[in-house]
């Protein structure tokens, strides 16, 4: 079954290494909030802010986490210290919506997806079926950041070590307006590809509607 959603807002970022204009001074104005905040969590308060969303239903997708803090977790295990008590925080998959719903009081619901390569295309059916629940805006975001120490040594998956990409959606009654085709989108990790083809549709358009499966 499908539905015909308008997309709001869409935003893009990216970084071979490190993403170095998330604007956190503005977005996170409070520094001990800002830092408190994950690598993908500066990613996605800056897509957030990008897309002009601070309250509503968020869907959150990411394959691989917050590498940063199971790595520190993982070699505190191996050489036999303690274990962090923020790395352990920080280590659950939903910490980067968490910090977004703490900067502006959003108290609506959070759902998290990680499905490998499939990880966007499930945050988009997710997030389709929680704008037709709410018949509200919502906002979906897919971020990975696994700029780690040694991740050459492992990547095989994508050129961009940090990276994100943000729609928001709200259901309408209106006709499809957009073909999305299903595209390889070079650097980028393939689970931020289903969201990729939606936004790069979305290109110098307004008021673009599109049909998503529920």
């Amino acid at each position: 079954m499908k539905m015909n959603f308008e997309i709001k807002a869409t935003a893009v970022v990216s970084a071979e290494n490190k993403c170095e204009t998330l604007d956190e001074k503005r977005i996170v104005p409070k520094m001990m909030l800002r830092r408190r905040l994950t690598r993908a969590a500066r990613i996605m308060v800056y897509l957030a802010d990008a897309c002009a969303f601070r309250d509503g239903a968020v869907v959150y997708g990411s394959a691989y986490g917050e590498m940063q803090a199971t790595a520190d977790i993982v070699g505190a295990i191996d050489a036999n210290e303690p274990i962090s008590p923020t790395a352990f925080q920080n280590s659950v998959y939903n910490t980067a919506p968490s910090y977004f719903s703490l900067l502006h009081k959003n108290k609506n619901e959070i759902l998290t997806v990680s499905s490998g390569d499939d990880t966007s295309k499930n945050v988009l059916q997710t997030g389709a079926l929680q704008a037709a629940t709410f018949s509200e805006e919502v906002l979906l975001v897919c971020c990975e950041a696994i700029n780690i120490a040694k991740i050459e040594e492992v990547n095989s998956c994508t050129e961009y070590l940090e990276s994100g990409v943000a729609l928001t959606l709200v259901p309408t009654d209106r006709e499809a307006t957009l073909e999305v085709s299903v595209q390889e989108h070079t650097g980028f990790a393939p689970s931020l590809w289903a969201m990729l083809d939606v936004v790069r549709a979305c290109e110098n358009r307004e008021s673009v509607v599109v049909a998503l499966e529920l």
